[in-house]
């Protein structure tokens, strides 16, 4: 999954909230073509320069609610009334379509940040005070089978 986005803000807070997301994994869910079952794999979300000065970050797809939650971004309402007729033309270009509201709804259900029960470690958000995310859209990834690699799997 590809989510296209702005960032704006004060330099060294949006050099923080890069360094933040991409520091971030999420679970990848593939199918070993030997044995036919499933298994999930860390990796880690993928923050790339792109067209116009936006960025594009790639994740699983099941990860996508998560992802609005960990970037602050849970209510579709508010959210779009203010920017979606600015960022709609562009979606387009990127190729991308508008994030469905049923996504939004289960990331206002999920913890921006939460600890790991029997350990110190915790999971922290990528909200920066002072960083504004605006959001462009999303795109999906193809999932095929990779004989070389022996798996089937969504194409990051």
């Amino acid at each position: 999954m590809h989510l296209y986005f702005f960032l704006r803000g004060i330099t060294h807070q949006l050099e923080m909230t890069k360094i933040f997301l991409q520091s971030q994994y999420f679970k990848w869910v593939r199918i070993n073509l030997k044995t036919g079952k499933e298994e999930i794999k860390l990796v880690q979300g993928s923050l790339r320069p792109t067209i116009f000065g936006a960025y594009e970050y790639v994740f699983p797809e099941e990860a996508l609610a998560d992802v609005l939650s960990m970037i602050g971004i849970v209510d579709a309402t508010d959210y779009f009334q203010s920017k979606e007729l600015r960022l709609k033309f562009l979606r387009p270009i990127f190729n991308c379509k508008k994030i469905p509201d049923k996504i939004f709804k289960e990331a206002a259900k999920i913890p921006n940040s939460m600890t790991l029960d029997g350990s110190w470690r915790g999971l922290s958000n990528c909200i920066v005070g002072g960083v504004a995310y605006h959001v462009i859209g999303i795109k999906k990834d193809a999932r095929r089978v990779w004989e070389e690699a022996g798996y089937e799997q969504e194409m990051l």
